[in-house]
C-alpha cells in the first residue's frame, strides 16, 4: 500500500516497490539488495530470535528444512552465544550429578 503522495492507501505498484528498495538501499550505503536477500535476511534474524528451525521451514514454504538451513546465515557472536548457553547448562548437570554422588 502506498503510504504518502498522490496513490496513498492505493496498492503499490512494481515502480513503486522499485523506488522503496532504492531508497532504502541508499539510506543503508547499499549498493544492491535483492527481495530475496531481504527473505535470507528476515530468517536469519528470526532464527537468532529463537524461532525453531521447523516453524522457520513452515514460514519460508520450504518442503525440506536443509533448504532452510541454507537461508539462515548466523552470526558468529550468536552462535558463540548459543554453545556458552548450552555449555553452562552442561556444566550444572554435571555438577548436580556429581553433588548427588557425594551425598549417596
Amino acid at each position: 500500500m502506498v503510504l504518502k503522495g498522490p496513490r496513498r492507501g492505493q496498492p503499490l505498484s512494481d515502480e513503486g516497490l522499485k523506488q522503496v528498495f532504492v531508497s532504502a538501499r541508499e539510506r543503508a550505503g547499499l549498493r544492491r539488495i535483492t527481495c530475496h536477500e531481504l527473505r535470507h535476511t528476515c530468517f536469519t534474524r528470526l532464527r537468532e530470535a529463537g524461532m525453531e528451525l521447523e516453524a522457520l521451514q513452515a514460514q519460508a514454504g520450504h518442503r525440506s528444512i536443509e533448504t532452510t538451513r541454507l537461508y539462515v546465515h548466523l552470526a558468529n557472536e550468536w552462535l558463540a552465544e548459543e554453545y556458552h548457553q548450552a555449555a553452562a547448562i552442561i556444566d550444572a548437570d554435571l555438577f548436580l550429578a556429581a553433588a548427588e554422588e557425594v551425598g549417596k
